[in-house]
């Protein structure tokens, strides 16, 4: 990657941001068949030479698209660089299989660093900013990493405190002066619960600006959900939600507007596809299909990320004519069928976020002896359990139209449940149901 000034994505017009895509497609094509063993047979099995690719829709024409079983099954055989020139390497979250290593060169890096910093000044913050990272830099996570290096380029300064301690966070803040916090929005809420405790007044703090990952904090309709809507009142602040995944090595950030995600032309290219692979007309829900354009390492062309989301391609009022990712509504294998409606995790999460006395919960989905979907919401509350059960109910029938099962569990049962297996991310959706060929 060539390094640049920081592009002013309100000056792209429309021809700009289709060359960006053309240009960034063209190149990503010919690298991946250059040095990836994995895409050199995918090209030549489907008779499609990468010099063919000479646009964005070119790249159409390559199926079938990469699924995260691929990236498993090939290991290695998907990098394209050597290990000489390999100087970071991190997993995927493993939240739907085993993690997958995901190698970086130093270009890779600046790369990651340079999403970031453009994602951050898409919501508004400036070398000026003191700003706190809540989220974690060790056990192979990505996210920290591009964050930390995204606001390096910016020229804030950065406090890498983490989540493990709200005392801490909210300490460095007051210290600091922090103006801005980058965290997961369920460890915001902890923050502030600690902050009541404590009588801090949160929205008295010099912070103006949460940036959330991990966690959607608006609907389908991009209003503000029940916790993002609680957040920015105990805060005082403007929340930020993004939308990213280890694999396209690249974040979709909302503006001020707060309408979506914002692409980087010159970073990604983004489709929104059905099951059987064709475009879905905007604004209407289907995979996001990515593929990151300027990576060296570990290339990928049309990758299948498995989260449900729409585009949006009006002007923005922020003024970029970028297009925009919509919140994301779930993952497509985690899709329910309860007495016949579509129910994704996201949207229990959103229901349960608006009710003040869920401490924490766990879903747990199953298939009944009639082969059919089942789902149990396990919830740790804080005071009537009878009053807080009835609050639950109501919740998730408001805004699923169905109800599922709903138990009241004790703090011990529900973290038993939660650490039955391995990974760097707490639990909060098993699957437990059947496969399709068992059914």
């Amino acid at each position: 990657m060539i390094e640049r000034e920081v592009c002013d994505e309100r000056g792209l017009r429309s021809e700009d941001i289709r060359r960006l895509l053309d240009e960034g497609v063209a190149n990503a094509a010919a690298h991946a068949y250059a040095h990836s063993a994995f895409y050199r047979d995918l090209f030549d099995s489907t008779g499609l030479r990468p010099e063919q690719v000479a646009s964005a829709e070119d790249l159409s024409r390559l199926v079938p698209v990469t699924t995260k079983d691929d990236l498993s099954a090939n290991g290695r055989r998907m990098w394209a660089a050597r290990p000489g020139r390999i100087v970071d390497i991190v997993t995927t979250s493993g939240t739907t299989g085993e993690p997958t290593p995901y190698p970086m060169t130093e270009s890779d890096l600046r790369r990651l660093g340079y999403n970031e910093c453009l994602s951050f000044i898409c919501a508004g913050l400036t070398s000026q900013d003191v700003v706190v990272l809540g989220v974690t830099m060790d056990k192979c996570f990505m996210a920290g990493l591009a964050y930390f290096e995204g606001l390096r380029q910016l020229g804030a300064a950065t406090v890498r405190v983490g989540p493990a301690s709200p005392a801490m966070l909210l300490n460095t803040i007051r210290q600091l002066g922090a103006t801005a916090v980058v965290a997961v929005p369920s460890f915001l809420k902890k923050v502030a619960d600690y902050a009541t405790e404590v009588g801090v007044a949160l929205a008295e703090l010099p912070v103006r600006k949460l940036v959330c990952i991990g966690e959607s904090l608006r609907d389908a309709a991009l209003r503000p959900t029940p916790l993002g809507r609680r957040l920015a009142e105990l805060w005082g602040a403007k929340l930020y939600s993004t939308y990213a995944a280890t694999e396209m090595a690249t974040s979709f950030c909302e503006c001020d507007a707060g309408a979506g995600g914002h692409l980087h032309p010159e970073l990604v290219y983004a489709e929104i596809l059905d099951e059987e692979g064709r475009p879905v007309p905007d604004g209407r829900l289907g995979e996001v299909v990515v593929t990151p354009l300027g990576v060296e390492a570990f290339p990928l062309l049309r990758f299948r990320t498995g989260d449900m989301a729409f585009v949006i391609r009006e002007p923005c009022a922020c003024g970029r004519l970028t297009p925009r990712i919509g919140p994301i509504q779930g993952r497509k294998g985690q899709m329910l069928k309860l007495k016949g409606t579509t129910v994704y995790p996201p949207g229990v999460q959103r229901a349960l976020s608006g009710v003040e006395q869920v401490a924490d919960y766990l879903m747990v989905a199953t298939t009944t002896p009639a082969m059919a979907d089942q789902l149990e919401v396990l919830c740790c509350v804080t005071g009537d359990e009878a009053g807080a059960l009835e609050r639950i109910r109501e919740a998730l029938k408001g805004e699923l139209k169905v109800t599922p099962l709903v138990r009241i569990v004790s703090a011990e049962e529900l973290q038993g449940r939660q650490c039955l297996r391995e990974s760097r991310k707490k639990a909060v959706f098993i699957d437990q149901r059947r496969s399709r060929d068992d059914r």
